[in-house]
């Protein structure tokens, strides 16, 4: 009886010109993650490996195969993500990763982005030209226009990361975090840096840099490709986050130490990942920029109310509802307005208002409702003024002329905490 072979979680021994015939076409990988071998500039210590020894053409031709055959096993909704550099021949730049690209177009995969990568540190065998050299390419491609894509799951909401201008200009911002931008700053790893379980390798790359491709563009137990696997760090990386992994590494002894370093750190490293999955602090963020955002909309809006129509024996009171089902609209919230005023004509004014920058930007859907009076509690309730609804009045009096904003919502910023 024959054994079934594993498809799945394993890396082969295998020449990456050989995927096909390895594993076939009927087993798919949602993402491929990876950094081909220099050309023509170091031995990896296997015969007949792509890259060195090889002309220029050869290499490239290698190349296109092999992502050729990626191409093939890969979903429809699939990506690849290449980390690669340009490189110094007879006195001059040679444009690898646009050649490359140029490659790869032909075999049918569309480049939507090139991000690059601050490394800070330049590999030992680098040549110096004119400039130190602190950064390399990462092509980004997909097999279709309609690919899988979670970059919201990777934004930016660590408030000591972003300006202190979101408190005052929360619709500048979005309530998921700020977008990665094409510079990524991930500094390569130093030998030892993670300890005595870390593979020896050449270039390695950083393990929070493949993280953050595997969360933009795959989701649990989708399988993710490497077929130039050297230290293992997409596949590690992928086992932590729970995804299945495959990868191609012709060097024996680096399969070793992957499956030697894999069973010593799977445990801790897949426990901070579901750690991180826990982790609520992207939702309080957007609950902040919304909060944020409801307030500033009823200030802006009763001032401009006031400067126009010449009402402002008013106040408004803030109730945010729920997720709004317009386009381009968040947030469904309930406008109170407190006071003896004519609502055709100050509804008529809000509707230009609304409808134009600024508030047009803040992602609201206002509903409004008059009410003539209205009790209010310190307890409960906190007042705003013209000027700020970033941080409430301490102790005050919510009858006051001077408090034009009142809600539930309890906001209490200073923006020199933010610096």
């Amino acid at each position: 009886m024959k054994t079934k072979k594993k498809l799945l979680n394993v890396i082969y021994n295998q020449d990456a010109r050989n995927i096909l015939e390895s594993i076939g076409s009927k087993t798919k990988v949602t993402t491929t993650i990876t950094s081909p071998p220099y050309y023509d500039m170091k031995d990896y210590d296997s015969d007949n490996q792509v890259g060195y020894g090889q002309t220029y053409e050869d290499y490239l031709k290698d190349l296109k195969s092999i992502f050729a055959g990626v191409f093939e096993i890969t979903e429809e909704n699939g990506t690849l993500w290449i980390i690669i550099d340009t490189f110094k021949r007879n006195n001059q730049v040679i444009t690898l990763p646009f050649d490359l690209s140029d490659k790869l177009k032909e075999v049918g995969w569309l480049l939507q982005d090139v991000i690059i990568w601050k490394k800070d540190k330049t590999v030992p065998w680098s040549t110096n030209g004119f400039m130190q050299r602190k950064f390399e390419y990462i092509l980004f491609f997909s097999k279709s226009i309609n690919y899988k894509s979670n970059k919201d799951s990777v934004r930016v909401y660590d408030t000591s990361q972003l300006k202190k201008w979101w408190i005052k200009y929360p619709e500048r911002y979005n309530p998921k975090g700020k977008a990665l931008d094409e510079v990524w700053e991930f500094p390569i790893p130093t030998q030892g840096s993670w300890g005595d379980e870390y593979i020896r390798h050449f270039c390695p790359l950083p393990q929070d840099m493949v993280a953050t491709m595997i969360q933009i563009s795959t989701d649990e137990n989708d399988n993710i490709l490497d077929p130039f696997a050297g230290s293992g760090t997409v596949l590690s990386q992928s086992a932590y986050m729970n995804r299945n992994y495959i990868g191609f590494e012709l060097n024996e002894k680096y399969i070793s130490m992957f499956e030697e370093y894999l069973e010593k750190t799977f445990s801790k490293y897949r426990k901070e990942y579901d750690q991180f999955s826990q982790n609520k602090d992207q939702g309080d963020f957007e609950k902040r920029i919304l909060n944020l955002r409801s307030l500033k909309f009823a200030r802006v809006l009763g001032n401009n109310i006031e400067k126009n129509i010449d009402f402002d024996n008013f106040k408004i009171f803030v109730v945010p509802k729920e997720a709004s089902k317009i386009k381009n609209k968040l947030l469904r919230v309930e406008y109170q307005i407190i006071g003896q005023i004519d609502e055709t004509i100050f509804l008529n004014e809000a509707k230009k208002l609304i409808n134009k920058a600024p508030l047009s930007k803040f992602g609201i859907e206002p509903i409004f409702k008059f009410v003539i009076s209205k009790k209010f509690n310190n307890k409960d309730h906190f007042g705003y003024t013209k000027t700020n609804t970033y941080s409430y009045v301490k102790n005050a009096d919510l009858n006051s002329p001077k408090i034009k904003v009142i809600s539930k919502i309890c906001v209490d910023l200073n923006e020199n905490d933010y610096l």
